[in-house]
């Protein structure tokens, strides 16, 4: 009895040392130093006197610079302050109905920021670690009138609150928003969507043939990077994926890839092949309905983990900045 139950503890041991082995992307990060803040431009700009719009438009201008200029001319879309106008144009956004219950929901749902800050900080460590010589990135809430989620450019992060306040949000079903798509406007998705973001500004794709096989195993590469800044983030959440959908994926792995083979798609250059298995919808109409959207990217990824996991001595950083596609699913040995 005694001998036997020493042979359990043994065997538990060994299966939980394997697991935790297995994670190659579990690294310590507690002495890298990073400070993020995030700033509450949305806090700053719905804060501001109806009645004296014109009088604080200097000092925000030169408080937020750049990302100010940004969000006029790219996420709200009013032009700059140099327009006489401009000032009109800023408070019709702010007294908008529906920009004014966004704003008020935000306020509620984002009243503390604390769990984003403590989660991109933990994020970017990582970053740090296998980007050392790489900047940091400024951080922004705003509210954009429902335009745009997240917005990048090369200094900072720009995090739509009113993109995220909720799958069952009344405000998205109005705006006339899918349910595959509301289904990812929760603040859980936050995280990972800065990053995918990021990673496709500092990584840009960078090929001569645009084809499918290209765009899966880049957009796997920014999958692959999401996984080694997030190392404890569920598949599901990274991709945007119900767990039910994501269990389609695997248990329909190999049978994708042969469709893909078999009809010759993986070397298609044509616009609606790339779109059909990349892009967002609702199921991949060429399989069933039970499907998700973008299973192309769900392949690229499984690729890339395959890649990685034959090449050992492969760095985040040489993936990242390895534009050979093919030479990626040659290596990769991928074989599901």
């Amino acid at each position: 009895m005694y001998y036997s139950k020493y042979i359990y503890i043994i065997f538990i041991l060994i299966i939980l040392f394997s697991s935790c082995k297995n994670n190659s992307l579990d690294i310590d990060v507690s002495d890298i130093q990073v400070d993020i803040k995030i700033n509450r431009f949305d806090v700053e700009l719905f804060s501001i006197p109806l009645d004296s719009i014109q009088e604080y438009i200097p000092s925000i201008e030169n408080k937020y610079g750049k990302f100010f200029e940004l969000y006029n001319y790219k996420i709200i879309k009013i032009g700059g302050t140099n327009n006489k106008e401009y000032a009109g144009y800023l408070k019709s956004f702010l007294t908008d109905y529906l920009v004014m219950e966004a704003n008020k929901k935000s306020k509620n749902i984002f009243s503390s920021i604390k769990f984003l800050q403590d989660d991109l900080t933990d994020a970017f460590k990582h970053y740090k670690f296998y980007f050392p010589d790489k900047n940091i990135p400024l951080f922004y809430t705003y509210i954009s009138g429902f335009n745009q989620s997240i917005v990048t450019t090369e200094n900072f992060i720009g995090i739509g609150l009113d993109k995220y306040l909720g799958s069952n949000c009344g405000f998205y079903e109005q705006l006339g928003l899918p349910k595959y798509i509301r289904s990812r406007m929760h603040k859980e998705k936050i995280l990972s969507d800065c990053l995918f973001a990021w990673a496709t500004t500092e990584f840009e794709y960078n090929d001569s043939i645009n084809n499918l096989l290209n765009n899966m195993i880049y957009k796997g590469k920014i999958m692959y990077f999401i996984d080694a800044m997030l190392p404890y983030e569920p598949d599901s959440l990274k991709i945007g994926y119900s767990q039910v959908q994501l269990e389609w994926c695997e248990k329909n792995e190999e049978k994708i890839w042969i469709y893909f083979i078999e009809n010759k798609l993986l070397f298609s250059t044509e616009f609606m092949d790339i779109k059909r298995y990349t892009d967002e919808a609702p199921f991949t109409s060429t399989f069933s309905h039970k499907s998700p959207g973008r299973t192309g990217i769900w392949i690229g990824w499984q690729i890339v983990k395959s890649f990685m996991k034959n090449n050992p001595d492969i760095t985040i950083k040489q993936l990242m900045y390895e534009d050979d596609y093919q030479k990626i699913l040659n290596m990769s040995k991928y074989n599901p």
